[in-house]
């Protein structure tokens, strides 16, 4: 058994079928890597998601095609009258195919893992996804033998595998795709869960139920290969060993799927603690969005930004999956701006990353979704800076981030202020604005009253905006009571 296993583990292990869907799995891992800022808790789910789909059916069609080169060669009926049992060479083989493709999937989890580190990426992967993903590559190799060995179907074998990875995406990406929710997407062999965070990880958690899952229909898979293999062969599969196997796999599918098709679609996270945190169904929750609507409401203290950079001005802590390089990163963007807001009442002294919302501003915090810091694929360099100031601009001139309120003239004209004295802005770009910005122009009497400010030194505008400065944010400051705009 032993030879005869490594033997059928070598030809698996030799397929160009398993390998090239090796390579495709490799260079979707690295295009979506590329879309997000580098993190262990986070590309583990990249390289999960686009191995476990294609290598699982580069598994499907390289365990066909075992099973039919059987059939095909007449190997079969050369297994029926050998002295050794045909279930027995059968488990031999499940055995041999489970190896490999765990195997396989293995070694792309970790070089995905290690291009992750080398970008910078930090935190503790979750491992469980690496248990995950190589079940639903050993289901996809044992799918493949049943159906080779079934059919014995050329087509079939070749048309199996590309059925196999587009009824599972469809089945996982279609009712997102359509904006519906539809749990039955839980039990695809590979998930595709849609919130994720480096702190708290998947929003919901389906791991250990699928796992259980994907365990029992390895198990019904298995049994039914090896019922087939004893079939017409006088030496038949112990019945009592094989009855039991099939109702461990039968309860854990059917105990597993009732807990994936009763989770819910979303959880939104209201704070540390887990009793706070409430289900969505659907698209949106009405609820959610009043609470993030609402000014008065912020993402209470976790603990889980640990990793920080900062001066007196200001800190910028993010989770240290992301690493110190980030919070470094974003300080130098946001610095610049926050040394003119020092000491101004409300002016942010925190940027600090949340795990959930559209940001918020509390006291002299400012919070900044960690989807909107990691998700940077229409961003360049540029843009990513400006994202950042942005973020605190918004907190330091009295706005919700993300919501849907606008400065008015006077606090545009601030922050028109703070991009010219900063160094952000040039006075040739402020009169393109006038001309030609987008959504609209800035108003002149805006633009002049920044160029104004920026005439003034920094400490005079600062002194002089201090006794309004709550007015300001508050949005009842005229724009004639500005520095610079008094005779």
């Amino acid at each position: 058994m032993t030879a005869l296993f490594g033997i059928e583990a070598r030809h698996l292990a030799r397929s160009p079928l398993l390998w090239l869907a090796f390579a495709l799995a490799a260079a979707l891992a690295a295009l979506e890597m590329s879309w997000f800022l580098p993190a262990l808790a986070g590309d583990d789910l990249l390289a999960y998601t686009s191995g476990g789909l294609l290598l699982s059916g580069g598994a499907l069609l390289a365990g066909a095609w075992l099973g039919l080169r059987d059939r095909v060669t007449g190997a079969a009926d050369l297994v029926a009258v050998t002295p050794t049992a045909p279930w027995r060479l059968q488990r031999a083989r499940l055995g041999s195919v489970a190896v490999v493709a765990a195997g396989v999937f293995s070694v792309g989890f970790a070089a995905a893992l290690a291009v992750s580190v080398v970008r910078g990426g930090r935190g503790t992967p979750d491992l469980r996804l690496l248990a995950d993903g190589a079940l639903a590559v050993v289901l996809g190799g044992w799918v493949g033998l049943a159906v080779g060995r079934l059919t014995g179907s050329r087509m079939v074998a070749v048309l199996a595998a590309p059925v196999w990875v587009v009824v599972c995406f469809l089945s996982v990406a279609g009712p997102s795709l359509r904006g519906i929710s539809l749990s039955v997407q839980h039990l695809t062999p590979v998930l595709n869960p849609q919130d994720h965070s480096a702190a708290y990880g998947l929003l919901p958690d389906p791991l250990w139920p699928h796992l259980g899952y994907l365990l029992g229909l390895i198990g019904l898979v298995g049994v039914l290969l090896l019922a087939l293999a004893s079939r017409g062969s006088s030496q038949r599969v112990p019945l009592r060993p094989l009855l039991v196997a099939a109702v461990a796999g039968l309860v854990l599918v059917g105990a597993g799927g009732a807990k994936l098709l009763a989770l819910p679609d979303d959880v939104l996270v209201l704070g540390p603690d887990r009793a706070t945190w409430r289900p969505v169904q659907g698209e949106s929750d009405p609820q959610a969005e009043a609470l993030f609507a609402d000014p008065g409401w912020s993402f209470p203290a976790d603990d889980q930004a640990r990793a920080c950079a900062g001066d007196a001005a200001l800190s910028v802590c993010v989770y240290p999956a992301y690493g110190q390089r980030l919070a470094q990163d974003m300080h130098a963007a946001i610095a610049p701006v926050a040394q003119l807001f020092t000491g101004l009442p409300g002016a942010p002294t925190l940027v600090r990353m949340v795990p959930v919302g559209m940001g918020n501003c509390r006291d002299a915090e400012a919070q900044v979704p960690e989807a909107w810091v990691r998700e940077r694929t229409d961003r360049g360099d540029q843009q990513t800076r400006s994202f950042y100031r942005g973020v605190y601009l918004d907190c330091a001139l009295g706005l919700h981030p993300g919501g849907s309120e606008h400065l008015t003239q006077a606090g545009e004209a601030v922050q028109l202020w703070v991009l010219l004295a900063s160094g952000d802005m040039d006075r040739q770009q402020l009169q393109q604005l006038t001309q030609h910005a987008v959504p609209e122009p800035v108003p002149s009497p805006v633009a002049i009253a920044a160029l104004a400010m920026a005439e003034l030194p920094t400490e005079q505008v600062r002194a002089e905006l201090a006794p309004v400065w709550k007015r300001l944010r508050a949005g009842t400051l005229p724009l004639a009571e500005l520095p610079g705009q008094r005779p």
